[in-house]
């Protein structure tokens, strides 16, 4: 094999790297390039080499942002310029060579990360607002009286895998992002102290890795689990009858062939979540001389431990048109818990021991009336569904 990718030490754990970079080249392996996170390798002769970071520049951009003169000077100096990644550049040098450390005094050292803390500090306000909005998420989700989009909420039943990997991939980020501002910050106040930078520290940067990493990693899980959900969701044709908690428009008196509408078939797709059941259908129908009917709807069966009615508010920003339960009209349906309409609209919504059902009914008339018939119709559905 000749080269490798291997995982690295954060951009700013400098003596971490630094001894990283000198117990590869110790076991063969050359650095020739550091990526975001991780750095190639080249297969060499194992060789006592040390390696130094210099902090330079005002970009997180890849590319070398040193002046080409100041390479030159520390390449006559006995160091080779490596690479660059951001802020941080990397030379190195055969252990035992005359090549003279960059700096004789740390506070020098010490003024070459006041840039580098400017950045940070525009981070840590970044870091603070997204960890705002991850404590929210993570109160709205579990019942907390924090709210966040009820979109957010909808997902976390028919896709939870997919929320948890946002939050996770966001949750290392936030991390990430701490850690090195302490990192340079107790480098900074070190040098600033006139204490030397450790190049070669011991034990240090395991925190910052299993944290990190850990949570990289488990993102991705979610992330696969998301995909084996995604790829396993059962789609298909609207069935003659149906094969569970929804209605076809023979429910409502529609008895005509099924048709096309823009280029869209009649269909129903089903998943499964450890929270939610979920069936998204939709079906339309024409009969000759008559005005076509269409049915949108999505009907979710909750878990045992969640209360539907904790949820309805939610479940409506799919609607088509009217999204906020407030602007529905409450009526009272045999058979059903609780329901809504809108009026003299096409919309509306119903509630039965585990089951929610959003309703988009269309057929031309536009009434409320039309509305309620449906709701009658979907509970009988329910009754006979068990």
């Amino acid at each position: 094999m000749k080269y490798k990718w291997k995982l690295h030490p954060g951009d700013y754990a400098l003596g971490e790297n630094e001894k990283f970079y000198g117990d590869m080249e110790a076991k063969g392996w050359r650095l020739i390039k550091r990526g975001e996170y991780r750095s190639k390798f080249e297969r060499v002769e194992p060789s006592r080499t040390r390696y130094r970071v210099e902090v330079a520049g005002t970009s997180f951009s890849d590319g070398p942002a040193l002046p080409e003169e100041q390479i030159a000077v520390y390449e006559d100096c006995g160091w080779e310029y490596v690479t660059s990644r951001g802020m941080s550049h990397y030379f190195r040098a055969p252990e035992g060579s005359d090549a003279p450390e960059f700096y004789a005094d740390p506070r020098q050292q010490a003024e070459t990360l006041k840039g580098l803390r400017r950045r940070l500090l525009v981070g840590t306000l970044i870091s603070l607002g997204l960890f705002a909005a991850l404590a929210s998420m993570i109160l709205t989700i579990s019942g907390g009286t924090v709210e966040l989009t009820d979109g957010v909420r909808r997902y976390w039943l028919i896709a939870p895998g997919l929320v948890v990997f946002y939050c996770l991939l966001l949750a290392s980020g936030i991390a990430a992002d701490t850690i090195d501002r302490w990192q340079i910050g107790r480098t900074y106040r070190r040098l600033k102290q006139g204490v030397p930078l450790d190049h070669a520290p011991k034990g240090r940067g395991r925190v910052r890795f299993l944290l990190v990493h850990g949570l990289r990693w488990a993102s991705c899980l979610f992330l696969a689990l998301t995909v084996l959900q995604l790829v396993t969701i059962q789609h298909g044709p609207m069935p003659p009858q149906p094969d569970g908690p929804y209605m076809v428009l023979s429910d409502v008196g529609w008895t005509g062939e099924r048709t096309d509408f823009m280029g869209n078939t009649s269909r129903r797709d089903h998943t499964r979540t450890f929270l939610s059941e979920y069936w998204d259908t939709r079906e339309y129908v024409e009969n000759p001389g008559q005005v076509a009917a269409t049915i949108y709807q999505d009907v979710y069966r909750l878990a045992p431990w969640m209360d539907p009615m904790d949820w309805v508010d939610s479940l409506t920003v799919k609607q088509t048109f009217v999204k906020d339960l407030d602007d529905y009209t409450p009526v009272e349906i045999e058979g059903l818990d609780a329901a809504w309409v809108v009026e003299g609209g096409m919309e509306a919504v119903a509630v039965k021991g585990r089951l929610v059902a959003c309703v988009n009914y269309l057929d031309g008339a536009y009434s409320t009336e039309r509305l309620v018939d449906v709701l009658d119709a979907l509970a009988e559905r329910w009754a006979a569904y068990g």
